[in-house]
């Protein structure tokens, strides 16, 4: 029996192929660097904001869609048109349904308010990612656990420096521990990265250890493996950055060391050519663009296994509360609460930060200079910038 086929319900063209799959999905581009969107009706808008993840007949994801909104216009004033001539037209104040967005994003050929829209719209999807990160809402519980690892082992000294200390002691100038970022430092920094997604920030938290030369940074990072502070097993080998280090002459010199070797073995000028042969001396390709080639350290991501309470723990901890001030702790033991608790899984996962290891002179360049933090955000903002304005901005392609 012959195969009957299905008479096809597109009754328009399936070519040429729209940027969504050409750029994005085939080319490995980001969709917010493609021009706008083409849905020309509520309807459309509503049907993509329901696959997107947002049902807005439902007042709970609609208010969060109005407050994603809103944010994005406060960003957009306060951070990137701050300090240009550029302001945002009256009537995206006045507007009630985030879905006109994605209407006036549509319309061909564009016209500034489809550019201001396609502007906002790169805002508030950068903005649900960062909302919708299950693991920032744990950042705290998380940051205690990492930073614990090291803090077990760094003890003060009186000249307003740090120790290592543990089957043996390794000095530090200064520590300097990176908590999780502000929204809107995450935001910046999501806005400037291609995947644009919050699972790709890998430094929300870190930590960073300064050593005297670059033999105290490696006894630091020695230190740290031979604790397990740091396991190669956790290393994410794609993100480690070595900008001080010439492996090649490190392996020559390790080969002729006496046995039992220790650094008061050496004379200072023995130690100084030591220092300088051990020195890389080859530029290294950026990585991170906005990175100054001043820069120097010994920068990796590990990943910790973080183990939290199931979350039912807490929801069922709060009964037994609530039945004990009620005067009614039977009716717990009836439910058989906490049994219920002890048999609760932990909620388990591995989590990244990054440790960045540095000499004397490398943390004096971030300090100040170009390789300082506050270039290193201006450099970061100005590139998130030129992104969101896309075709509004005069030095910018249209969008």
């Amino acid at each position: 029996m012959p195969i009957k086929l299905l008479e096809p319900m597109l009754k328009h063209p399936l070519f040429p192929l729209p940027p969504e799959v050409t750029k994005v999905i085939l080319g490995g581009g980001s969709l917010i660097d493609q021009p706008g969107v083409q849905l020309p009706s509520l309807a459309l808008a509503r049907d993509f904001a329901l696959n997107y993840g947002y049902d807005v007949d439902i007042p709970t994801q609609r208010a969060h869609l109005v407050n994603v909104f809103e944010d994005a216009l406060a960003f957009m004033e306060e951070v990137i048109l701050e300090g240009m001539e550029l302001h945002l037209p009256p009537e995206f104040f006045d507007l009630q349904n985030p879905m006109d967005l994605l209407v006036w994003a549509s319309k061909r050929p564009m016209d500034l308010r489809a550019r201001w829209s396609c502007a906002l719209l790169r805002v508030m999807h950068t903005l649900i990612h960062l909302d919708n990160n299950v693991y920032l809402r744990f950042l705290p519980e998380i940051q205690q656990q990492i930073f614990d690892r090291y803090e077990r082992y760094l003890v003060p000294t009186s000249n307003g420096g740090w120790m290592l200390k543990g089957q043996y002691e390794v000095p530090l100038l200064a520590v300097k521990r990176k908590e999780s970022k502000d929204r809107v430092s995450m935001l910046l920094k999501l806005l400037h990265k291609p995947e644009n997604v919050a699972e790709t920030i890998y430094d929300q938290i870190g930590i960073r250890l300064v050593a005297e030369d670059l033999l105290g940074v490696l006894a630091t990072i020695r230190f740290l493996i031979d604790h397990h502070v740091l396991m190669a097993t956790h290393i994410k080998p794609s993100r480690t950055r070595n900008l001080m280090v010439d492996l090649a002459a490190l392996e020559r010199w390790m080969t002729q060391l006496p046995s039992g070797f220790t650094f008061d073995q050496l004379e200072p000028k023995e130690k100084k050519e030591i220092l300088s042969a051990l020195t890389l001396k080859i530029e290294q390709p950026e990585i991170n663009p906005f990175s100054s080639s001043s820069y120097s350290a010994v920068q990796f991501t590990a990943q910790t296994l973080i183990r939290l309470p199931s979350p039912a723990v807490s929801a069922l901890e709060e009964i037994q509360t609530r039945l004990q001030t009620m005067g009614k702790p039977e009716i717990g033991d009836l439910l058989h609460i906490p049994e219920l608790i002890q048999e609760q899984d932990e909620f388990t996962f591995f989590f990244a930060h990054e440790v960045q290891v540095m000499e004397r002179t490398g943390f004096k360049s971030i300090l100040s200079g170009p390789a300082s933090h506050a270039e290193y955000k201006l450099r970061q903002k100005e590139a998130a910038r030129r992104r969101v304005l896309q075709g509004i901005a005069a030095q910018e392609a249209p969008c």
